[in-house]
């Protein structure tokens, strides 16, 4: 006849084994962990401010009037930077239609001014990466000659009211000015040629 394990001994060994399943699911969270943190799912945040804020970099090549690939002049991989507050018409537009009004002008103003020079990049405290892991950035060729809203200004681009940025104002009155001289694309774009968000947001503004 099997003898009756004790109550007292009977719990023990049930917190024993639950300690031993906490402590083995804690070491698959750390590995776990430490594997994104290598992957770089972590280190966006800190690893993007202490390598590229007010850094200068090389512009290595320019993707389209708002994207552009830089490398560090004190070394590194290139990495793609997408220009914060301006929005550019597509050289590949989402419908399959080829590119989109002015952008190849476009383009070719971003290109003009920095493929193959040294920018100094400023980043944005809310966010530095954009869901396609771009790294957002103010882009200044020169002390203050800022990129992004010079295309804006110049009627390059539209001042993407999408997402807040601490200079969003200064980017939509220099839109409002742009239009009004008629520079760039301002002098005959059509509301047909304009972006789908932009339409949509023009759209809202007619019915309020």
């Amino acid at each position: 006849m099997s003898r009756r394990m004790p109550d007292g001994v009977r719990r023990q060994l049930r917190r024993r084994g639950r300690l031993r399943r906490w402590t083995l699911a804690g070491l698959l969270v750390l590995g776990l962990s430490a594997v994104l943190d290598r992957t770089g799912t972590f280190r966006y945040r800190g690893d993007d401010w202490a390598a590229f804020d007010q850094k200068a970099c090389l512009v290595t090549h320019v993707s389209d009037g708002d994207t552009i690939v830089v490398k560090r002049l004190d070394g590194g991989a290139e990495t793609k930077v997408r220009l914060i507050g301006v929005d550019t018409p597509e050289l590949h537009s989402a419908a399959g239609g080829g590119s989109d009004y002015w952008a190849r002008e476009a383009m070719r103003y971003t290109a003009d001014k920095t493929r193959g020079k040294s920018v100094t990049l400023r980043l944005e405290p809310t966010n530095t990466r954009d869901r396609y892991k771009r790294l957002l950035a103010y882009v200044y060729v020169g002390d203050s000659d800022q990129l992004n809203l010079d295309l804006v200004r110049d009627g390059q681009g539209y001042a993407d009211r999408r997402f807040r940025h601490s200079m969003r104002s200064q980017f939509e009155q220099a839109e409002a000015e742009a239009r009004r001289r008629g520079r760039g694309l301002w002098k005959d774009v059509s509301e047909s040629q304009m972006p789908h968000w932009r339409r949509q947001w023009l759209s809202h503004r007619h019915d309020n």
